[in-house]
């Protein structure tokens, strides 16, 4: 298969809202992978197959709605639903920002990007260092702001947190605000730091779109 054909049948993991307009009312969703045909989306209310509505695509700052149908419903736990939806048409601009969406996920498979946050200076210095020399993008935000604006960056794909003992308010803020952040904790020993973060980033939805794409 050509790369370019490759591209067009990829199911890349992405950062976004989904807004399905039915006749109930809108439903608000995480759009958890996407390709030019469709996507996955993470609902919290459960929908009938071969569903068609309008649905909202939110990258970003950008919005757009194309004509949608769900193809298959599946049960997660905690009263969650994981909904395939086929696109029935796409307009040019939000193929446009699909395209773009998808060039930022396969952007961040090769950044392999971890965010470090830790308030022992040197000890996060050499954890970046570490990291840079085992082919990691570390992104050592100085204030919670900073890094929560990282998070929001959809470009980004920051799916990894090397976090310290005493970080603990901000734990907090990725559980409740960024669920699909996994953390592993910093201690003295940055080898072994460093190690699970790189581990705990090689099962993410990025690093497996990085295998595929080689």
């Amino acid at each position: 298969m050509q790369p370019a054909d490759r591209r067009r049948t990829l199911r890349v993991p992405v950062r976004g809202v989904a807004v399905l307009h039915s006749q109930e009312g809108p439903l608000h969703g995480a759009i958890e992978n996407l390709s030019y045909g469709g996507a996955l989306v993470d609902v919290s209310t459960p929908l009938a197959p071969f569903f068609s509505a309008d649905l909202e695509l939110r990258f970003g700052e950008h919005s757009s709605v194309v004509s949608a149908r769900t193809v298959r419903v599946e049960v997660k736990p905690r009263r969650k639903w994981r909904v395939a939806v086929a696109f029935d048409g796409v307009d040019a601009a939000t193929r446009d920002a699909i395209d773009a969406t998808i060039t930022n996920a396969l952007a961040a498979a090769r950044r392999r990007p971890i965010l470090v946050i830790d308030d022992h200076a040197e000890r996060r210095d050499a954890l970046i260092s570490l990291l840079l020399e085992r082919g990691m993008t570390p992104l050592a935000p100085k204030t919670p702001l900073e890094a929560i604006e990282l998070l929001t960056r959809a470009q980004l794909h920051v799916d990894i947190c090397l976090l310290s003992p005493t970080s603990t308010d901000f734990a907090g803020v990725l559980e409740d605000s960024f669920p699909w952040v996994t953390t592993t904790e910093i201690d003295d020993d940055i080898e072994t730091s460093a190690g699970l973060a790189i581990s705990a980033w090689q099962e993410t939805p990025v690093a497996r779109l990085g295998s595929a794409i080689g």
